[in-house]
């Protein structure tokens, strides 16, 4: 499954790379986590209580980010596991500048199994993108506060 999603924010992306890259931001904004604990220099053990129709559960996991390319791009390497099944994803994460404001996209590649997958390609993906819009809703609203 391919799941590509832009949002555009008022900030420079050195302001916006360092939001995504702090682990006591990505906390806080990240939909249902419970703990985000780093465990390697950009690897973090992840569990996230995800309230989500058919797929409801506690789901654990690693996040690694890689090839940095300050303040352009990263990539996300990332697996899960829970009682309704599991999920895989890479997704790149690319910013750019742009008359005061920055386009954020994320561009992900994603395989499930377990009960996940019999919820169907088109429902994970309006599931996917209904996250990320709450994500960069939160990030939107840590930026405005650390402004003030």
């Amino acid at each position: 499954m391919q799941i590509d999603y832009s949002e555009t924010l008022k900030y420079s992306p050195e302001v916006i790379w360092k939001a995504l890259l702090d682990p006591k931001v990505m906390s806080r904004l990240l939909p249902g986590v419970e703990k985000f604990d780093e465990i390697g220099p950009d690897k973090y053990a992840v569990t996230a209580k995800l309230g989500l129709p058919s797929v409801r559960g506690v789901y654990s996991g690693i996040v690694e980010i890689y090839d940095k390319k300050e303040p352009s791009s990263y990539k996300l390497r990332g697996d899960g596991k829970g009682t309704q099944g599991w999920a895989k994803a890479e997704v790149i994460i690319t910013l750019s500048a742009g008359d005061g404001e920055t386009k954020v996209n994320a561009k992900a590649q994603a395989s499930v199994g377990g009960t996940i997958a019999g919820v169907g390609q088109r429902m994970m993906e309006g599931i996917s993108k209904s996250m990320a819009r709450d994500f960069f809703g939160a990030l939107d609203a840590e930026l405005q506060g650390s402004k003030q």
